[in-house]
């Protein structure tokens, strides 16, 4: 008796000592596991933020649309200022060459509608607005910031049809005559209950 006593102590020990290991093991592991994923986005994030910055902006068939792209650091003056704005085609929109805007080289779809701001210069925004807006200016455009430290930003632009004015659903608004039924139908019920 006093073996299959020894023995049943003997099992059950070694089975919570399995058991209890497992638990630690287990918690090491998840642990570890949750500690591995939190610094390996944190680094993606931070990455991907020191390349490239990425903004989406709607403008309207005919209309103006102004493409956000600053720098972390504004420059401290003019002369050393260049940036390049290219759009998905790696076409020329509009240069800023040692902070004064050039037109040279751009491509030829680009002509009288798009201008930066060049009073912004200084305190970093290298942004562009590009006017008369056509569905084919839909895309990515690419601002890049050419420095000590060069920047670079992505802005997706998205071309909608001119907003007409809408009317107010006449599906939401109660019609006069139902609320007057309505009202009368309860003074009814009310009266003969």
């Amino acid at each position: 008796m006093n073996s299959i006593c020894f023995h049943d102590v003997q099992a059950f020990i070694f089975t919570e000592l399995k058991r209890s290991s497992m638990t630690i093991y287990k918690r090491i592991l998840f642990g570890n596991l949750w500690r591995w994923w939190f610094f390996t986005l944190l680094s993606v994030f931070l990455m991907a933020d020191e390349v490239s910055l990425q903004e989406t902006v709607v403008g309207f068939i005919g209309g103006s649309a102004v493409l956000p792209c600053s720098s972390k650091e504004p420059p401290l003056t003019n002369q050393g200022i260049d940036v390049r704005w290219r759009n998905k085609y790696k076409l020329n929109v509009y240069d800023i060459m040692e902070g004064k805007g050039s037109v040279e080289e751009q491509n030829p779809q680009y002509n009288n509608r798009a201008e930066t701001f060049p009073e912004e210069y200084k305190t970093g925004n290298f942004s562009l607005k590009l006017n008369n807006l056509q569905h084919t200016d839909a895309g990515k455009y690419l601002c890049y910031i050419i420095s000590e430290e060069s920047e670079d930003w992505i802005v997706e632009l998205l071309i909608k049809e001119h907003p007409e004015r809408q009317l107010p659903d006449e599906g939401t608004k109660p019609r006069p005559e139902m609320l007057v039924m309505i009202i009368s139908i309860l003074c009814i019920g009310i009266l003969f209950s």
